[in-house]
């Protein structure tokens, strides 16, 4: 088995979730800066050099945290087009949030992002005790709200953060999938 597959955690027909490398931080950094991009985490564009944000991505990379896990996602063709994390983990309340980009635009719209959200979702319930992942999306981000609906997502809220409304949206965990507690 090739380093490549090894580092594989699973995969569809359109994606394959995998581990993070250091050959992905120069997309990550474009999509990062990207001020269209910021827009959909309503936040400004990453304004630290490459190499400042490098040493510090290495570092993530080096030095993993136990609240935040980021993974790539790629194309059958090993085409890096984005990233799906969970973060702000709380083991004791047994759930998460999701976070995801499609950083190419030529794989927007296209089913790449429902897919991935899919496996993710797979991957972490087979995987961990999470018994709920959520995450918010802008309200006017539609395009997101249909892949996450596509994908199990339901909305159960709204909120308001620094003047930006967002739609919280929930999976529960599938009734007799007993996840892993290691």
């Amino acid at each position: 088995m090739t380093a490549v597959h090894e580092e594989v955690l699973i995969g569809g027909a359109l994606v394959r979730l995998r581990q993070k490398r250091v050959s992905d931080a120069p997309a990550d950094y474009r999509w990062r800066s990207d001020p269209e991009m910021a827009a959909f985490d309503a936040a400004g564009p990453l304004r630290a050099s490459y190499q400042d944000y490098l040493v510090l991505y290495k570092e993530e990379l080096r030095y993993p945290g136990p609240y935040r896990h980021m993974f790539a996602i790629e194309t059958l063709e090993a085409r890096h087009i984005g990233n799906v994390m969970y973060y702000n983990i709380d083991e004791r309340r047994g759930e998460a949030e999701l976070g995801i980009t499609i950083g190419e635009r030529d794989f927007w719209s296209r089913g790449y992002g429902r897919e991935a959200i899919k496996l993710f979702i797979e991957l972490i319930f087979s995987t961990t005790a999470l018994k709920r992942i959520y995450l918010n999306t802008l309200e006017w981000n539609t395009r997101a709200q249909r892949a996450f609906k596509a994908a199990g997502f339901s909305p159960c809220g709204r909120r308001r953060r620094e003047g930006n409304a967002f739609i919280t949206m929930e999976v529960l965990r599938p009734h007799g999938l007993d996840g892993a507690a290691d």
